[in-house]
């Protein structure tokens, strides 16, 4: 009857603590459950892999692509910044090229992005600070300074500013924004070099 009991005990336990270890494991960040949670786009759209197993080995090749597609970006980002300067400086010649590695710099930032936001949930989250945290605490700033560069460009070019009939500037847009494109071109910058540089911690 004793030993009836302690095996009782023992599953009751064994079982409670199942039921918190999958709670912790599966336990994931609001936007990877609009995609991937229980109700998530994804499952809905039959697109999910036929088991965890799958989806882990699907979350690892996209965020080893995405680092590398990261690094990729930096490099491109790195070139883009060293041409921002010299337009800075008054260097004119590089403005077509600065502008179109603009747009292929944008486009490798997106789909980086993307295998990252895309990628299935992690197997757990530690709710410590650690350098994934960090990484992500950062995208957050080079992402809205990302999606904000191509129209501060777009000022900066002077598309909108207003001349009157002889031909001088009554509205000067192009002059502040390239101040503020500048501005947030280094916090941008900086704050994407800095997340690549957490993918290499442990």
């Amino acid at each position: 009857m004793q030993l009836k009991i302690k095996l009782l005990i023992f599953f009751l336990i064994f079982g409670c603590f199942l039921k918190c270890e999958t709670k912790m494991q599966y336990k994931i960040p609001k936007s990877k459950e609009i995609l991937w949670g229980e109700n998530g786009l994804v499952r809905k759209l039959n697109l999910a892999p036929k088991n965890r197993k799958e989806e882990l080995k699907l979350r690892q090749k996209m965020l080893k692509t995405h680092q590398s597609m990261g690094l990729m970006t930096l490099g491109m980002m790195s070139y883009q910044y060293y041409l921002g300067k010299k337009l800075l400086d008054s260097n004119q010649e590089y403005k077509m090229r600065h502008k179109y590695l603009g747009y292929t710099t944008f486009c490798s930032y997106i789909f980086t992005a993307s295998l990252s936001i895309f990628a299935p949930p992690a197997f757990r989250y530690s709710d410590g600070i650690s350098s994934i945290k960090l990484h992500k605490y950062l995208s957050y700033i080079h992402f809205i300074g990302m999606l904000t560069m191509p129209y501060l460009g777009y000022l900066s070019s002077g598309a909108l500013d207003y001349k009157n009939n002889s031909g001088t500037i009554e509205y000067n847009y192009s002059e502040k924004a390239s101040n503020i494109h500048h501005y947030v071109g280094n916090i941008t910058f900086y704050s994407f070099s800095l997340a690549f540089l957490t993918t290499l911690l442990p």
